[in-house]
């Protein structure tokens, strides 16, 4: 028997003993050193929830730093719909059916004024916020009750809330469902205490206070500032940086100012940190970063101007409507004046002081996000003959025939291209025969009106078509010499057939219309027939007669035409229209960007040419024959000087639109307006009288903003009466 037999067992069972615990020492080792970072986040990641704050949007002010657009607190009641579906059918149900009276009844108790809704508690830097006005006084009259927002679109009463309805929110793409789903908002604090207090009753319910737009002066100025909504994934593409960061359901600017300088009004998302327990729920809070507010927008905008330019237009929209259409064969007919726009600029920089577009819309109705129903009765192509598309900013997206407006820009062409001189006279006698082909050519003055020897000066004061006519009729004659392009050449130098380069999206080029233009529309028009081509597709001495006026296939915006006639005002630099004077630190005086006057290129205008073409826009409103005479009778001509022409633009199958082009004080301009009102009858009917009334406080008081009354809070005014109080008298010329 060996004795060594035993000692080898005992050896070997150390052997494997040693390796084993060296093998667990290994793997402790491995797991403690090596993979203690890895593991380390792991757990710290199941016991830590990050929740992100979104930050307050900057605040958009007026040049004088009224506020236009605020923040405001509001109260909103949300569904997890993680949570949601989590539940089974019968429980969805019974949370429904006990969820949706409370807030029908809260609804119910807040439109009839019972009950208030909204937050009272204090803001994020604790922004004031004034509430708009139930009434109001319109400036020069009686004090009378106002009406909704003027030509908005009037939401109509809030639908009950039903399970049905709650349901069907939930279900709604808008929202994701990674976040709570708002299915109320603005509700009253005792629903809040309510549903806070008996929360085991409504699981998945939840209460919460959230930061949203408010709008201090109602629907003014809507189509400039836009509104906010929802991120779709092509934004969040565009627009995602580390800066700011966005998630899948955030805010972002759809339109106007609040897309445009999305970059300065959106704030830093804040974060907070909580620890929380195996089932999720929150121990204590490990720490916060909190949002950083965005940045704040001045614009350019005088919102006491802006007030009065809406409600001239709206007002003069109605007064168009009570008139009758005589170019009509049914003599009761009236005007349809449906839309219009109004445009007020300072010349001497190009700053935009009002913008108006009629009809409007309500930038508080996409707050927490817009109903379908809601948005079709705003945007629907199909209902268009009824809403007349009140999200169409027409300062910048309308495209007009000038009319008779254009013949500032049809003079300098003649001028420039030598064809007139200031003292070139016509024998106007009501029509003009255009080249050689007959009766059929023979083109008229408005209602064939006989002027008799007109030069430049007289040719604008009465607005003579003949005097065009026979200008764009003997440029065409000298093409071979001045080129077959010579009107639409000098007529590029004052910006026209292009964007203007305002900082809105939607703006529109217009159009200047040249041979090789009209071949390749027609072409596209009859693509399978040359001789349609050739017959209707040809430039003609036509053409350029009827362009000469304003008519034909020219079409600008209103903002090019107020650019156009600014650029003639102060002398000829065309300046890039400009909306926003700084960007600065939230609520603070650090300016963080600022902006300065940018020129576009200049217009050759000598004194021999101006002059001249000046005292010819000021007799339309003091020469006796002016077509804007009567319009302005009263008005203090000899303190605020008033230079303009008169516009109106046939539309086929459409009555007249009026146009009317201004700037005052005429020997110093400070301001330009345009107004074009849609089938409202001669320019000196409907735009003329807008401009006046636009013009008229600043004639009257010192000539500066600074004698505009306030605006009210809310915005609102009666528009009735509006469009009778101090109504300026129709001038009864044809143009």
């Amino acid at each position: 028997m060996s004795y060594d037999a035993p000692r080898s067992r005992q050896r070997m069972l150390g052997i494997v003993a040693v390796s084993l615990f060296g093998a667990l020492f290994a793997r402790l080792w491995f797991l403690q050193v090596m993979t203690a970072p890895e593991y380390r986040v792991a757990a710290e990641t199941g016991r830590v929830r990050v929740i992100t704050e979104q930050a307050p949007r900057g605040r958009i002010l007026d040049r004088n730093g009224i506020p236009i657009v605020e923040n405001r607190r509001t109260i909103l009641v949300t569904v997890d719909w993680q949570r949601y579906t989590d539940l089974d059918q019968a429980d969805q149900n019974a949370l429904l059916a006990k969820l949706a009276p409370l807030l029908d009844q809260d609804q119910t108790m807040r439109t009839s004024g019972t009950l208030s809704s909204g937050d009272p508690g204090p803001l994020v830097a604790a922004e004031a916020v004034a509430a708009p006005p139930t009434s109001t006084t319109v400036p020069g009259a009686p004090s009378v009750p106002t009406t909704a927002a003027p030509g908005s679109v009037e939401a109509p009463p809030p639908p009950p809330i039903t399970p049905a309805s709650l349901k069907k929110r939930l279900a709604d793409k808008r929202f994701s469902h990674f976040k709570p789903v708002p299915v109320a908002e603005d509700v009253s604090e005792q629903l809040e205490i309510y549903l806070t207090e008996h929360a085991e009753e409504f699981p998945t319910v939840d209460v919460s206070r959230a930061t949203v737009r408010h709008y201090p002066y109602g629907s003014l100025l809507a189509h400039v500032l836009g509104y906010v909504g929802q991120l779709d994934d092509d934004e969040l593409k565009a627009f995602q940086n580390e800066a700011k960061p966005y998630e899948v359901d955030d805010d972002i600017g759809k339109t106007g100012i609040e897309r445009a300088l999305e970059r300065q009004l959106r704030g830093v998302p804040g974060e907070v940190r909580y620890e929380v327990d195996p089932r999720n729920r929150p121990v204590r809070v490990i720490s916060r970063e909190a949002p950083v507010p965005g940045n704040d927008v001045f614009l350019t905008i005088d919102i006491n101007l802006q007030y009065l330019t809406e409600k001239s237009l709206a007002a003069e929209l109605t007064r168009a409507k009570t008139r009758q259409d005589e170019d009509i064969l049914d003599r009761l007919a009236t005007f349809q004046a449906p839309a219009g726009s109004s445009v007020v600029m300072d010349p001497r920089n190009g700053q935009l002081l009002a913008m108006a577009s009629f009809p409007t819309y309500d930038p508080a109705q996409f707050v927490n996000g817009i109903s379908t129903a809601e948005f079709r009765r705003l945007a629907d192509p199909e209902l268009a003959p009824f809403h007349h598309d009140p999200l169409v900013n027409r300062t910048i997206s309308g495209e007009y025939a000038p009319g008779s407006t254009w013949k500032l820009f049809s003079a300098y062409s003649g001028l420039a291209t030598g064809q007139i001189q200031p003292n070139t006279v016509v024998d106007d006698g009501g029509s003009y025969m255009v080249g050689e082909c007959g009766e059929g050519c023979r083109f008229q003055n408005a209602n064939a009106e006989a002027h008799g020897p007109v030069d430049l000066q007289r040719s604008l004061t009465v607005s003579s078509d003949v005097y065009y006519y026979k200008l764009g009729d003997d440029l065409w004659t000298r093409r071979k010499e001045v080129g077959d392009e010579a009107l639409q050449q000098t007529w590029a130098e004052w910006g026209f057939g292009e964007e203007t380069g305002v900082d809105l999206t939607g703006e529109r080029p217009g159009r200047v219309p040249t041979p090789d233009w009209k071949l390749s529309y027609n072409r596209e028009l009859f693509p399978d027939d040359e001789d349609k081509v050739a017959e209707f597709g040809t430039w003609r001495v036509g053409d350029s007669a009827i362009t000469a006026i304003g008519q034909g296939d020219v079409t600008v915006t209103p903002l090019q035409l107020a650019n156009g006639y600014a650029t003639f005002a102060n002398g000829g630099t065309r300046y890039e229209p400009q909306l926003v004077l700084q960007v600065t630190e939230y609520d603070s005086a650090v300016v963080v960007e600022g902006f300065e006057p940018e020129v576009l290129g200049t217009v050759d205008l000598p004194p021999e040419w101006r002059a001249p073409m000046l005292e010819g826009f000021k007799g339309v409103t003091a020469d006796p024959k002016g077509t804007a005479y009567a319009t302005f009778e009263g008005f203090p001509l000899d303190r605020f000087p008033v230079a303009a022409k008169t516009g109106t633009a046939q539309v086929e199958s459409k009555g007249n639109s009026s146009l009317f082009a201004a700037f005052a004080p005429a020997d110093a301009p400070r301001f330009v307006a345009v107004a074009v009102l849609e089938q409202a009858g001669y320019g000196g009917d409907a735009a003329a009288p807008l401009v006046r009334r636009t013009f008229e406080p600043m004639a009257i008081g010192d000539g500066t903003l600074a004698a505009l009354p306030p605006a009210p809070l809310g915005g609102e005014f009666d528009v009735t009466l509006e469009a009778e109080v101090n109504a300026p008298p129709p001038s009864g010329e044809a143009d």
